[in-house]
């Protein structure tokens, strides 16, 4: 399905991320420079949610506990990936980390050669969910903050159908939330970094277990493997590949 069908994306906020994270990238030397830029954009859709219209946040049923949209297959920019990697070796003691990298360690084996059509019907819960929540919350990806739903009911019987999905939708804030996560992510391949859509999973065991992962994004090279990508992209959503030939922020 193609999400963007389903809204006008927020131009204004597009505009103005994107070129704020360029601005941020130029002046990047290190690791961490980049990573802070990843971390200023999950800021900046915070602050994009805390200013939106209360009486569309009014609609919004999801709640601690309700963890339907963490079972279904989801795929991220690696931009997102190292900032939950660096997230996860801050803060999680040595034994969890050992654990999430033997859930992802699964998973990678779970999803690796489905296809298009096995991959977006895979109902598993992500390798991070913990008692029902997210133990990443802080560092989840773009996805997971922009997605808000106006039925838990709808977001329960869509797991594995996309298309069920969009009835609980709250249009003008998924507007807004994808406005900025679109221009993060295009903002990123403008400046060169990767901009292949991986599966979350997957890319996060080789995040965490192989550091030449983060060496060959620092230099503007494929970040993971193929075994890491998602198995085919979904023209003009999230999932797709952010490429540079269409230049959109001020360089």
């Amino acid at each position: 399905m193609n999400e963007q069908n389903t809204f006008e994306l927020d131009q204004n906020l597009f505009d103005e991320t994107g070129n704020e994270i360029v601005r941020r990238l130029r002046g990047a030397r290190s690791q961490d420079d980049l990573l802070d830029v990843a971390k200023w954009g999950a800021r900046e859709m915070n602050r994009t949610f805390c200013s939106t219209d209360k009486k569309f946040k009014a609609t919004i049923q999801c709640k601690s506990g309700c963890d339907f949209c963490c079972h279904v297959p989801m795929a991220v920019q690696a931009h997102e990936i190292f900032a939950a990697a660096d997230f996860i070796k801050k803060r999680f003691s040595k034994e969890d980390i050992a654990g999430v990298i033997t859930r992802t360690e699964s998973h990678k084996a779970r999803v690796t050669g489905l296809g298009t059509v096995e991959y977006n019907k895979l109902v598993q819960p992500c390798s991070l969910l913990k008692n029902r929540s997210c133990s990443i919350y802080e560092a989840r990806p773009e996805v997971c903050r922009a997605h808000h739903a106006n039925d838990a009911k709808i977001c329960e019987a869509s797991l594995g159908n996309d298309d069920l999905a969009a009835k609980a939708y709250i249009l003008p804030l998924r507007s807004r939330m994808f406005g900025v996560m679109l221009g993060i992510d295009q903002a990123f391949a403008e400046a060169g970094y990767d901009g292949r859509a991986y599966d979350f999973g997957s890319a996060l065991y080789e995040a965490l277990t192989d550091n030449q992962c983060m060496v060959n994004w620092m230099n503007k090279k494929q970040a993971f493997s193929d075994s890491c990508r998602e198995p085919s992209p979904i023209e003009g959503g999230q999932h797709g590949e952010f490429q540079a030939k269409k230049r959109f922020f001020t360089r």
